[in-house]
This record gives C-alpha cells, structure tokens and sequence, in this order.
C-alpha cells in the first residue's frame, strides 16, 4: 500500500519530504488517520450527536468540512514538527547527507495544506454518501442526489 500511496502524493507533494515520509512509513497513517477524520466528522453531523435541524445548514456543513480539513492540518503539521525535531540521521555512516524531515517550515506547511484539502475531499465524499442516512441535512452539501 505505501507503494500506491507513494505514487499517488508523488504528484503534489515535495519530493524530498514525499522520501522522508516513506522511509519513516508514514504515508498509510496519515493517509487512514484523513479518512477516520472525515468519516468521524461526517457521522457527527449527519448521523449523531449535531443532526438537529438547526444545525443542518450549509453554513454549518461548511464548518464541518473546515473543522475536518483544520484537524488534519494540524496533526500533519505536528508530525513533521516531531520527526523534524528527533534529528533522524539520512544515512547513519555518512553524517554529510543530514537529516530527516530537514526541508523547513514552508515545504511542511504546504504539505499540511495539501493533506487538509484531501481530507475536504474525503469529507465531500463521504458526505455524498452519508446524508441519505440523514433526517436534517439530507441536502447538504448540494441537493443532487438524494431521496
């Protein structure tokens, strides 16, 4: 899987961080941990515990979709932070080569960014799926196609 996984951030994401993030094999659970954040959001708002009609706008399904993205953004940022932090040489016999997660705070932001537009994406998914399931918010976020 992280092969796939590979291939697939091999198209947006910085191809020295994309390296690093495969050799610490990280790419699965940050990938597994967007969708687990957009499944558990989306299920609050359609299913439980914030399905009430007053919460069952597109303004609130816009936060929903914020709150999800926001979530992943900031545990993508931590973990590069973290893995940044713990000074993990490249190559243990050539000290030369530096070190893991080295590539700085911009190219960590955008990547947190990216991981948080795909978990938007996940959580549109999701909804078009889940809101059929839904007594309030059965036309959000768009009315197509539901029941």
């Amino acid at each position: 899987m992280e092969e796939s996984l590979y291939n697939f951030y091999n198209l947006f994401v910085n191809s020295a961080l994309l390296e690093d993030l495969y050799q610490e094999e990280l790419l699965s659970p940050l990938t597994w941990s967007a969708i687990g954040i957009a499944l558990v959001v989306a299920f609050a708002f359609y299913i439980w515990p914030f399905n009430r009609v007053s919460f069952s706008g597109f303004g609130s399904w816009l936060l929903m979709l914020g709150v999800s993205a926001l979530l992943l953004f900031v545990i993508t940022l931590v973990t590069c932070y973290q893995k940044a932090g713990q000074e993990i040489a490249r190559d243990e016999a050539d000290t030369n080569q530096g070190f893991l997660f080295d590539q700085g705070v911009s190219v960590f932001l955008s990547y947190a960014f990216e991981m948080a537009l795909l978990t938007a994406l996940i959580f549109f998914l999701i909804s078009m799926v889940m809101k059929n399931f839904s007594e309030n918010a059965k036309h959000q976020p768009i009315l197509w196609p539901s029941k």
